[in-house]
């Protein structure tokens, strides 16, 4: 589920880069040149979500966003930041300019945007802009009707006194109401729909016309994967059954790392069609490493 709203955070905000750049950079005038790549350099879990090459009034940086669903457990964010910063300054030769969007409401709290020190004539500071949705007053963002950011306004702050029911409708009336093709208009609900359940029931997003989130292509992919998920949780439980009950429990155990690691839908159906066929549990696992 992460994954999901990793993927199409990205893709939204992508698809709007140019009024996010002038949103987050708060400037008006930016231009988008080129998308850098960090997917081959940055290896492990240190690829940038969003790395682009712009040009500003005065000069060209590199605009660099984190997307953050919440706080970052496995290592604080001035670390990672760190660490993004030093290899696109040092690749680049660029200025750098970091920010990091904190989607749920209860995360960022903590996040300082700096980290210094200064000893015997070492210094180093990095300053990076957190922004938190919750701090946004969302119906600023409703009237400039800015569509890349429309499918975040409900986790932004409402206006005082108003129901979250009706906040949520308003946030859902604007983003159908916006001039944008039928697939970004699509995938502009989707997100909205997406991640307003963060912090609202889902039901509040089932007036959303299906028919119109079906026109994106971001939509019908997360479905596809969802409807594979599903398949392969599916299989993955049959093929342990099967196992159990012809096999010594903790013989199987021993294989279970393995099958769990399988990712692959038409592996598992072949391993699930094997183990009802086999006889023992060693050709089975002659079958699995082969």
């Amino acid at each position: 589920m992460a994954q999901e709203y990793d993927t199409t955070g990205k893709d939204i905000l992508n698809e709007q880069i140019n009024e996010i750049a002038q949103f987050v950079l708060n400037v008006s005038e930016v231009e988008v040149l080129a998308d850098l790549d960090t997917e081959q350099q940055l290896v492990r879990a240190f690829r940038t979500d969003i790395t682009k090459h712009v040009r500003l009034d005065t000069h060209e940086a590199v605009l660099h966003i984190e997307l953050q669903l919440r706080d970052s457990t496995e290592k604080p964010m001035w670390a990672r930041n760190a660490h993004y910063h030093g290899y696109l300054v040092g690749e680049h030769r660029m200025h750098v300019y970091s920010n990091v969007i904190y989607f749920h409401p209860d995360a960022g709290k903590n996040d300082p945007g700096h980290y210094a020190y200064s000893w015997n004539g070492y210094d180093y500071r990095l300053n990076y802009k957190v922004i938190r949705l919750i701090e946004i007053e969302g119906q600023s963002i409703l009237e400039a009707q800015t569509p890349g950011l429309l499918p975040f306004t409900p986790l932004m702050k409402p206006p005082e006194e108003m129901p979250l029911d009706q906040w949520v409708q308003q946030c859902i009336d604007a983003t159908i109401a916006t001039p944008v093709d039928p697939p970004m208009k699509g995938t502009l609900l989707y997100g909205l729909s997406l991640f307003g359940s963060l912090v609202y029931d889902r039901g509040l997003f089932e007036q959303i016309p299906e028919e119109l989130m079906q026109e994106s292509a971001v939509f019908q992919h997360q479905r596809e994967k969802f409807i594979e998920q599903g398949a392969k949780e599916a299989t993955f439980k049959s093929l342990m059954a099967v196992l159990n009950a012809k096999f010594h429990v903790e013989a199987v155990r021993a294989l279970t790392p393995a099958l769990q690691n399988i990712d692959d839908l038409q592996r598992l159906e072949q391993l699930l069609l094997i183990a009802v066929n086999v006889k023992s549990l060693e050709d089975f696992t002659e079958a699995l490493f082969e």
